[in-house]
């Protein structure tokens, strides 16, 4: 059962929703609600995350008009989920690590000529050569917006794991039930379990702790010979940022004081339980351990979000280690199609450090395109951002190796585990189908695997590993899914009516 914490007056209780009337609007900007389109901006960002915030930043100082689009009311990003305005949240995102980014955000809100289009959804993404278009979903139904660059800053989800038991209340993705700590106050449960390969389970564990939540475990499936390994290759690396490393060190000494169990080799082996989550199952080494919790999040890593990359042609890679798409880019953040940029998550998973430098690039880069600033006076500006992405970069590979997901993600499970969990195609219906055809859309076709609410998102990956186990090719030579419009769910009522003017 979910319960609250730390609530201020006139707290509903529920998530946003991008179905909310309304818009939440930056102090001195403005937000259009008006439907049908509109060629009034310099530049279009989706996602209020780091990687847009200091885009839009660098494109207001040089007086070039934008818009930041996001399915949130209000900016931040993942890492930065604010609460809604109305609740009182005096310990919201403590942590030493977050004071850079909440710094950016409080310029980001204070910016003028920076237009926040919260609570909307971007479901198409169409480019003529010389403009783009951005079809918007909301409240008050769709609409378009055009402008000579568009910037994709969407971020990155949970990497979905199917699993005996994940479809059951109270099994989620850890960052579903970080952002539902830090955005509303909720604990996900009385007694709460974290399961995977990420170090950033540390992290939720010791905030869940700090709000007065119960953890019952932190299972890491690998050894600890794993991280000891890793850490000793990267010695150097590790001593570059040791800040960094020391915020997992100290989550790791609140979580002993506490007597939390913080184990490792712990691979789990299922989620029991009749109407919720009652417990779950690890196996270490030829044992089966069976432990109490009535909630539990995955952490095995990280997808970056590539729907609309794929939608709108744009080139991509297999971002190894946790998989998923990520769109290639040149130095300034230009996407393979002219006028089209990308900049964070979107890139590959490497950390809001990253995307914020990447962001800054990319907006010095439009501002470059625009000529509102010189090739020279860009080149210099942006010096700051590239040495840091020199810096960072070593550390981002060095947390990638640890978290590696790869040997869990390619255990086979029982074929009765549900590999979409929307449409509630198992692991045998799609082995069936294996044997005759090994093209995901065909799958798709014929067991509906993929034609879900999510659009794909929590089975095409798990699919695409039983491909690659048939045909004995690495994952990321599977092509998946063609990415089609819309890119999120969308109301017909909306579609036709847009049609219709």
């Amino acid at each position: 059962m979910m319960r609250r914490v730390a609530a201020g007056p006139g707290a509903c209780g529920r998530a946003c929703s991008m179905w909310w009337p309304g818009c939440a609007s930056i102090p001195g900007g403005h937000s259009p609600m008006h439907n049908g389109s509109t060629t009034d901006y310099d530049a279009l960002i989706i996602g209020g995350g780091p990687a847009g915030q200091a885009a839009a930043i660098e494109l207001a100082n040089l007086r070039l008009r934008c818009a930041v689009i996001d399915e949130q009311a209000r900016p931040g990003g993942q890492i930065l989920r604010q609460p809604p305005a109305s609740f009182e949240a005096s310990h919201w995102a403590e942590e030493a690590s977050y004071r850079p980014l909440k710094q950016q955000l409080h310029q980001f809100e204070t910016q003028s000529g920076i237009d926040w289009l919260g609570r909307r959804s971007v479901i198409g993404l169409q480019s003529d050569g010389t403009s783009h278009s951005v079809l918007i979903s909301g409240a008050n139904g769709l609409q378009q917006f055009t402008a000579p660059h568009v910037l994709i800053a969407a971020g990155c989800y949970d990497l979905p794991v199917a699993i005996p038991g994940w479809t059951l209340p109270g099994a989620m993705g850890a960052g579903a039930m970080q952002t539902l700590l830090k955005a509303q106050g909720i604990l996900t449960g009385e007694r709460i379990a974290l399961a995977g390969t990420h170090p950033l389970m540390l992290l939720i564990a010791a905030q869940i702790h700090a709000a007065g939540g119960t953890v019952a475990e932190v299972a890491f499936d690998q050894p600890f010979t794993r991280f000891a390994k890793a850490m000793g290759r990267n010695l150097g690396t590790g001593l570059r940022h040791a800040g960094l490393l020391a915020e997992a060190g100290k989550a790791m000494l609140t979580l002993r004081r506490a007597g939390v169990p913080v184990r490792f080799g712990r691979k789990l082996q299922g989620i029991i339980g009749r109407e919720q989550v009652a417990g779950a199952i690890f196996a270490a080494g030829a044992t089966e351990e069976q432990i109490a919790c009535d909630s539990i999040g995955l952490c095995y890593g990280f997808l970056p979000q590539s729907d609309l990359l794929r939608q709108a042609g744009l080139a991509v890679e297999w971002a190894a280690p946790a998989g998923g798409w990520a769109a290639r880019h040149d130095d300034w953040m230009q996407s393979s199609t002219p006028g089209l940029w990308v900049a964070g998550e979107t890139t590959g998973v490497a950390g809001a450090p990253i995307a914020r430098e990447e962001g800054r690039i990319a907006g010095l880069g439009i501002a470059r395109a625009l000529e509102r600033i010189t090739p020279e006076d860009a080149a210099e500006q942006a010096k700051s951002s590239r040495t840091v992405l020199r810096k960072m970069a070593g550390f981002a590979d060095l947390l990638a190796g640890l978290a590696d997901p790869r040997e869990a993600l390619t255990r086979i499970q029982p074929p009765e585990t549900l590999i979409c969990r929307c449409e509630n195609v198992s692991a045998a219906a799609i082995g069936d189908v294996l044997r005759e055809t090994q093209d995901a859309n065909a799958i798709k076709r014929i067991t509906r695997c993929g034609m879900g609410a999510c659009q794909g998102r929590s089975c095409e990956h798990a699919l695409l590993r039983m491909i690659a186990r048939e045909t004995g090719q690495s994952v990321g030579q599977q092509p998946g899914f063609t990415a089609r419009f819309p890119a999120r769910p969308v109301s017909i009522g909306d579609l036709l009516e847009h049609d219709l003017q």
